[in-house]
């Protein structure tokens, strides 16, 4: 009579059963793996994309911090030759003062990558160091106040400006001397003048702070310099050469041969 109990059949069974458990372990292991590498690629890119991000925006703070210092010293200088000394800087000089007071700048922000970074709750998983998430977003905030303080200026600045302008055009005055006199003379724009040098300062500040804390987190992810200008590239395929002159609006400004006409 035929054993009930069949040692084979159960045996095969058995390992049957183990080998597809094992299997099922390791395809879904697998997947988990996979997933989770994919995860933490993913944020390290994102991150890269934000530091490279925050070192654009370093770097155009800089240039606009350069451009504001000569500013700045041609207001300074125009102002402590006033009121009987101002035809010792020469009519070219003036000329500058009055224009560059007047000029305009577009400030271009993109928030995008600090967008997707502050909404990618995956990324902030991934991070081995909590202190990054906060030092990005330190980063973000000191930018977005430096340009809040920046267009304030800008914003009296040019009200100063156009009211000057629409008292009398710099073009209809005799000379640049007397150009220059009558938009020293106004209180708006000595206002100004009196709080340029102080912004400028603040900016610098702030801006070293956010090129500390930016490459500290460098430091901390073991991101290098070489793997940023990288990804900088391939973003560069993709965008448009905005040259720093490209950013100014052109004005009616004062010109000598307009004034001596």
């Amino acid at each position: 009579m035929k054993q009930f109990f069949d040692k084979d059949f159960w045996k095969n069974t058995v390992g049957c059963t183990v080998g597809t458990l094992i299997g099922i372990l390791l395809t879904f292991g697998t997947s988990s793996y996979l997933e989770n590498r994919n995860k933490t690629e993913m944020a390290r890119k994102t991150v890269m994309l934000t530091l490279h991000n925050l070192d654009a925006s370093t770097r155009n703070m800089q240039t606009l911090l350069d451009e504001l210092q000569q500013y700045d010293t041609l207001f300074t200088r125009a102002a402590s030759l006033m009121p009987d000394r101002l035809g010792q800087m020469g009519s070219d000089s003036l000329q500058m003062f009055v224009n560059a007071f007047g000029s305009r700048r577009l400030l271009m922000t993109d928030h995008t990558t600090s967008s997707i970074f502050s909404n990618s709750f995956e990324v902030w998983q991934c991070l081995d160091d909590e202190k990054v998430i906060g030092r990005i977003g330190n980063c973000y905030s000191v930018l977005d106040v430096c340009r809040k303080e920046y267009l304030r200026m800008e914003e009296l600045r040019q009200k100063a400006y156009q009211a000057y302008w629409h008292e009398c055009p710099p073009m209809d005055y005799p000379d640049a001397e007397k150009a220059a006199k009558a938009l020293l003379e106004r209180y708006d724009v000595r206002y100004v003048l009196s709080i340029h040098s102080n912004v400028i300062q603040m900016l610098k500040h702030t801006h070293g702070i956010v090129c500390q804390l930016n490459e500290r987190n460098k430091q901390v992810l073991h991101i290098t310099q070489e793997e940023l200008d990288e990804v900088g590239k391939l973003l560069e395929q993709n965008s448009y050469n905005i040259k720093s002159d490209d950013m100014q609006i052109p004005e009616n400004n004062l010109n000598e041969n307009e004034v001596n006409e």
